[in-house]
């Protein structure tokens, strides 16, 4: 008698098998050739899993093996349950997978995939809530990390273990660190040491007193009352007033977030400009006259008849730190306080113009300040559960997204950690506002709020692929393209050649591609030092080419906005910083892969950055900084395409790591003594070694200012589709800065703040040029307003004529090169196969 084939049988696993896990054996017989619900139902199987007929019934999930019971309900019905509540777990899992995305770059244990069982069918959705704006969209991270092999992975995190960054060590302890995002003069100028600036310069209208009381904390209260007319008697006439003021509203427009305008003349200059009624002077106004103080010091830093790096600016300044601590915010924490908070640091980044970046450093560290102080009040927390009014919830709001942005920003030019997580904000970024004009128009903040949206979206960025634990390449292209498809705002849509419209477009380009390149600067080198030859037909060909692409329309914005606005732009430390990055990234492209198809063009790029800065050297001292750096670079491409090896090409390369981002550790030879009070010694001592020796930057002291460049060998550069970029536009008379004229004068006897004495041309100094301690603003002084550069190095550079110093370099300590299969050397391992290293 033949066995009787039932399809329960067969899909019964075997008694005494496993749970599961082992496949199902079946009686010995002929093995069916139709699904069990089509043998059920009796209908034509087409043998496909799942098969047609399951597909059609709404029962895919169960073919081949599974089947529907046998009931005489209606099916059709519980197919359509069965798909509606199919849909509700995929949007469950879409919301999981925000709310997971907004704390961490893992996915949610519930989203992984368990073994054996067949991926979600569910689309992707938006990995980051509120991130991109609407309308934009933006890849899922939750399946980036499991589609990549274990073995790519690993390769990956090793390739990224050789740019950490650089950290400065000194003798006693003092140290200083750079991220792997650090802006490159700050890198480049490193092994320089923080000083006060306010020693360097002449306040001619403040006196010893006043600069001491206002470089002290903000936290200690000013109990000095002998200074209180010496500030009052430093305010300006109410036409000069109204007239800074018009400049702060002029270049808020593209520069920093702008106040309303019936707020800055009816709550702040009337404050100030009419009696008060009462007798003591309570904290609104203490705090009013700080903000204003502020308003005038931004508004003279980009005065058209003022010089560069005014004086008046730094006064302005020193004015409003002595404002607020009247009346410390620490103890009374204001909106106006924050807000003059924040402007003191916008100023300190703006003006900073000393190779040391002590500016820059102290900016960062009053954001922090103003975070925690922003934080103490709330600012991050959604206001309506105090049910306050809109216009108290939209200043509050507006104030909070500043100091986002503001600390973002900061830190990721530092290379630092920001200081706020996303975890914990609620605080949505408000709505664009009008701000009023003198002639009865208004203008929109719509700029500004997609600043704030773009700012939300780097801070992820900086979270996943900045973290300690290093990203998958696959995770990179996937946070790439999210930049990529970020929408422009729509102020700069409009095809005009307007000063305000040119710059937006110039600072909305330096965001989204700096950002570019951050992401793709270690995989460049990595590339390079694998295919040399060729470096786009490597598996991370993708990276080569955005780094050549960004860098090329960073240089084009900036070249079109020089044209436009060169006294504003010269006045801008930010877009210089991203040029020269640009310029390094270009010079490296050229000298570890100049057969490749990029070397010509990108040559023609770094010829023009070159000639852009030789020409706004005589406007801007933060180009004036960094001019031999890229004289130095043009050097070193020129001959590494003419295949003339430069002498100290060892070095050139070395700095050229350092600054790309690779991981190393400079410590400082110099060492600055401080003065010991009269109970702990009974001499004074020098405020310097006279034989201290300031390490300089690689760049420093091998430049060539007289070199001869080789010859030119380039092609034409590829014209992008892409590209949106004013062509030659014609000059801006309102806004054309003029500057003092006259040659540049170098600061007398302060150098780079740290030596002492003068330069020889061996690289030593002189003792014996600066041997008592400076006490309050006695002995060298520069006054600013006679000089029209203040160049911190051309008289070393000018007296070294490209002779390669034998005096101290900066001792520098990276790790041990290991086995050259080990993917820590990739640096060394590829300056050695150019022949252009040790």
């Amino acid at each position: 008698m033949a066995p009787v084939r039932t399809a329960d049988k067969d899909s019964q696993p075997v008694a005494g098998g496993s749970a599961g896990g082992e496949k199902q054996r079946r009686k010995p017989g002929r093995v069916p050739v139709s699904c069990a619900e089509c043998r059920r139902l009796k209908l034509r199987c087409d043998r496909q899993v799942p098969c047609e007929s399951c597909t059609k019934r709404g029962c895919a999930a169960l073919c081949p093996d599974g089947s529907l019971p046998t009931t005489k309900g209606p099916k059709l019905k519980a197919a359509a349950e069965v798909e509606e509540l199919k849909d509700k777990i995929a949007q469950l899992e879409a919301a999981l997978r925000q709310m997971q995305a907004a704390v961490s770059d893992e996915p949610h244990p519930l989203l992984q995939d368990s073994p054996g069982q067949q991926p979600s069918a569910t689309p992707s959705s938006s990995a980051d809530s509120g991130a991109s704006p609407p309308g934009s969209s933006a890849p899922s991270n939750s399946s980036a990390s499991s589609q990549s092999p274990k073995e790519d992975t690993s390769s990956e995190v090793d390739e990224m273990l050789d740019t950490f960054g650089t950290l400065t060590l000194g003798n006693r302890g003092e140290a200083r660190f750079f991220g792997q995002t650090s802006r490159t003069e700050y890198l480049i100028h490193a092994p320089e040491r923080l000083t006060p600036f306010v020693d360097k310069i002449k306040l001619p209208r403040l006196s010893a007193v006043t600069i001491d009381e206002a470089c002290k904390e903000l936290d200690v209260f000013c109990t000095n009352d002998t200074i209180g007319e010496e500030v009052v008697g430093c305010i300006p006439s109410m036409q000069d007033a109204l007239r800074l003021c018009d400049i702060y509203f002029e270049c808020s427009k593209f520069m920093w977030y702008p106040l309303p305008r019936e707020y800055v003349y009816t709550e702040v200059v009337s404050a100030i400009y009419q009696r008060p009624t009462g007798e003591y002077c309570h904290v609104t106004r203490k705090h009013a006259l700080s903000l204003l103080f502020m308003i005038f010091s931004l508004a003279t830093l980009y005065d058209p008849t003022m010089p560069p790096y005014s004086v008046e600016a730094q006064e302005y300044y020193l004015l409003a730190r002595i404002a607020l601590r009247w009346a410390p915010p620490a103890y009374d924490t204001t909106l106006a306080a924050i807000q003059s908070l924040l402007y003191m640091g916008q100023y300190l980044e703006m003006a900073d113009c000393e190779p040391a970046h002590t500016a820059s450093h102290k900016a960062w560290i009053t954001t922090r300040h103003t975070v925690t102080l922003g934080l103490s009040i709330g600012l991050h927390v959604s206001s309506c559960k105090w049910q306050l009014d809109e216009v108290a919830a939209a200043k509050r709001g507006r104030m909070f997204w500043q100091m986002f942005t503001q600390d973002t920003w900061l830190s990721y030019g530092f290379g630092r950690p920001p200081s706020i997580s996303l975890a914990y904000v609620e605080c949505e970024i408000p709505k664009p506002e009008e701000i009023g004009t003198a002639n009865g128009t208004s203008w929109s903040t719509d700029f500004h709020v997609w600043t704030w949206q773009f700012t939300k979206l780097l801070h992820t960025i900086i979270t996943s692929a900045f973290a300690a634990k290093s990203p998958t390449y696959t995770k990179i292209m996937e946070l790439d393209k999210r930049v990529r498809d970020f929408p422009d705002p729509d102020c700069i849509q409009v095809k005009t050649e307007d000063v305000t419209r040119t710059m937006q477009h110039l600072l909305v380009t330096l965001y989204k591609e700096t950002t570019h390149l951050n992401l793709h600067r270690p995989y460049l080198s990595q590339a390079l030092k694998d295919s040399a030859e060729d470096p786009l037909r490597h598996r991370y060909g993708a990276s080569v080419m955005i780094i050549y692409r960004s860098a090329w329309r960073i240089l084009n914005a900036v070249q079109s906005a020089y044209r436009t606005a060169p006294g504003i732009t010269a006045r801008m430390n930010l877009l210089w910083s991203q040029s020269l990055a640009c310029a390094i990234l270009l010079c490296l492209l050229i000298t570890r892969a100049p057969a490749s198809s990029l070397a010509h063009p990108a040559l023609m790029e770094l010829d023009k950055i070159c000639e852009l800065f030789e020409e706004a050297a005589n406007q801007s001292q933060i180009v004036t900084n960094n001019i031999q750096v890229l004289r130095t670079l043009r050097k070193q491409a020129h001959a590494a395409m003419t295949k003339v090896m430069a002498e100290d090409a060892a070095l050139v390369a070395s700095e050229l790591d350092r600054l790309g981002g690779k991981t190393q550790l400079i410590q400082t030879i110099g060492e600055r003594m401080m003065t010991c009070h009269s109970s702990l010694t009974n001499r004074y001592i020098d405020t310097y070694f006279s034989n201290s020796k300031v390490p300089l930057s690689v760049f420093e002291v091998t430049g060539n200012p007289n070199g001869v460049v080789a010859p030119i060998v380039a092609q034409d550069v590829p014209v992008f589709d892409d590209a949106d970029l004013l062509g030659n536009p014609p000059a801006f008379d309102e806004f054309n800065f003029d500057f003092l004229s006259g040659p540049a004068v170098g600061c007398t006897g302060t150098g780079t703040g740290t030596g002492t004495g003068t330069q020889t041309q061996s690289g030593s100094r002189t003792p014996g040029a600066q041997s008592s301690t400076q006490q309050g603003h006695t002995g060298d002084e520069v006054d600013f307003s006679q000089i029209q550069n203040f160049d911190w190095i051309s008289g070393y550079l000018n007296a070294t004529s490209g002779v390669v110093p034998q005096g101290p370099q900066p001792q520098t300590a990276s790790e041990p090169v290991p086995n050259p299969a080990d993917t820590e050397a990739t640096w060394q391992v590829l300056v050695q196969q150019l022949g252009v290293g040790l």
